[in-house]
C-alpha cells in the first residue's frame, strides 16, 4: 500500500500542493493585516514578578487481550517570585477493559487538569493550562450526556460535580485562568479555508502583537458559537454571573509562533487591557516565543510507548499476548 499511497500522491502532487501554498488575493491580506494589533510587551523594573502556575496532562496505554495497561498524569509547575522552580501533580497506573480507552483517558485527563486550576488558584497569580477553554466545556458536557464510560466510573469521578466547581471557579477568579493552545485549526476570526492561525502567521510580518478579543459567541464557526452560547447560559445557571468566552491570537516575541490565548470574562470588562496585561506579565517567562511554564509542564507531562512497557516489565506482564499481533 505504501508504493499505492506514494504513487497517488505524485499523481496529485499538483492539487494537493495548491492547496497547501495557498494564494489568497490583495484584498483578504490586507483584510488579515488591518486585525493585527502591533504590541511588544513591557517589563517595568519596579513591578513585582508573579508566582506563575501551569498545568498539563499527558496519557498512554497498551492494550493486551483481554485489557489495557495505561499512565495517566497530571503536572503542574510552579515558577515563584524569586524564579525559582517547582513541579508536582497527579499519577495513575491501572488496567482497564474499556472499549473505547483513548477518549476515555482524554477525558480522564481533562477532569484531573479542571480539578487542578481549582485547587492552585487560590496560591498563584495566573494559572496557565494547556489547550482551548471551550473545547474543554464541549468534551466534558458531551461526557455528561454520554455517562463518561468505564473508567471514570471506576475512579468514582462526578463529572457533574468537577464541571460546577470549575465553572465557580472561572467565575470567581476570571483574571487569573488563561487557556493557551499550541495548535488550533479554528476559524472564529476570518473564516477563510484554512483556520485563523495559519493567515495570522503569514500575513502580520512576525510583529508581536494580538488580534482584538473576540466574544466566542460571535464566531464565525456557527458550532463554536454555539458552545460559547451554551457555556454562557450554563455559567449563569450555575453561579448567577453573566459571563463569557474571549479569544485572541498572540504573537509574544518577534517573528516567533503565533496562540490562541482564552479566558473567562463578565460582560463589560475591557478585555484589550486584558490581552495586553497578560502579555506584560508573562514576557519574564518567554523562552523562544512561548511560555516557560507550559513548556515545562508538557516536557514532564508527556508518556511514551517505553514508559508503558518499562511499567509493564515492572509489572511482570510484558510477555502478555498484545491486542494486535500477527496471525
Amino acid at each position: 500500500m505504501l508504493s499505492q499511497a506514494l504513487d497517488l500522491v505524485l499523481t496529485s502532487f499538483g492539487i494537493i500542493r495548491s492547496k497547501v501554498d495557498e494564494v489568497i488575493s490583495f484584498d483578504v491580506a490586507k483584510n488579515v493585516k488591518s486585525q493585527w494589533i502591533f504590541f511588544k510587551a513591557f517589563q517595568n523594573p519596579y513591578q513585582k514578578r508573579f508566582r506563575v502556575s501551569a498545568i498539563d496532562s499527558g496519557y498512554n496505554y497498551r492494550e493486551f487481550r483481554g485489557y489495557a495497561l495505561y499512565i495517566q498524569n497530571t503536572v503542574w509547575v510552579a515558577i515563584d517570585v524569586d524564579g525559582s522552580e517547582s513541579s508536582s501533580g497527579v499519577v495513575d497506573i491501572d488496567v482497564t477493559s474499556s472499549s473505547n480507552i483513548d477518549y476515555e483517558l482524554s477525558l480522564l485527563s481533562t477532569i484531573r487538569e479542571m480539578d487542578s486550576v481549582c485547587n492552585l488558584v487560590n496560591n498563584f497569580d495566573i494559572v496557565l493550562v494547556d489547550g482551548s477553554l471551550i473545547a474543554v466545556f464541549s468534551k466534558i458536557r458531551r461526557a455528561l450526556l454520554d455517562g463518561g464510560g468505564e473508567l471514570l466510573q471506576s475512579k468514582n469521578m462526578n463529572i457533574k460535580d468537577s464541571l460546577n466547581n470549575f465553572l465557580i471557579t472561572l467565575s470567581l477568579y476570571p483574571s487569573k485562568i488563561v487557556f493557551i493552545s499550541k495548535n488550533s485549526t479554528a476559524k472564529d476570526v476570518l473564516g477563510l479555508v484554512k483556520g485563523d492561525i495559519y493567515y495570522f502567521e503569514r500575513y502580520t510580518d512576525g510583529l508581536p502583537g494580538y488580534t482584538k478579543p473576540l466574544d466566542l459567541t460571535k464566531s464565525r464557526h456557527i458550532g463554536i458559537a454555539a458552545a460559547a452560547k451554551t457555556f454562557s447560559h450554563t455559567i449563569k445557571n450555575v453561579t448567577g454571573l453573566s459571563s463569557t468566552i474571549y479569544m485572541s491570537y498572540v504573537r509574544f516575541e518577534p517573528f516567533s509562533r503565533i496562540y490562541r490565548v482564552e479566558f473567562v470574562s463578565e460582560k463589560g470588562e475591557d478585555v484589550e487591557q486584558r490581552i495586553r496585561h497578560l502579555i506584560n506579565t508573562l514576557s519574564s517567562y518567554i523562552v523562544a516565543g512561548y511560555p516557560y511554564p507550559l513548556m515545562r509542564a508538557d516536557q514532564i507531562a508527556r508518556i511514551s510507548y517505553d514508559d508503558v512497557d518499562r511499567v509493564a516489565i515492572v509489572l511482570g506482564i510484558s510477555s502478555d499476548p498484545y491486542d494486535r499481533e500477527p496471525l
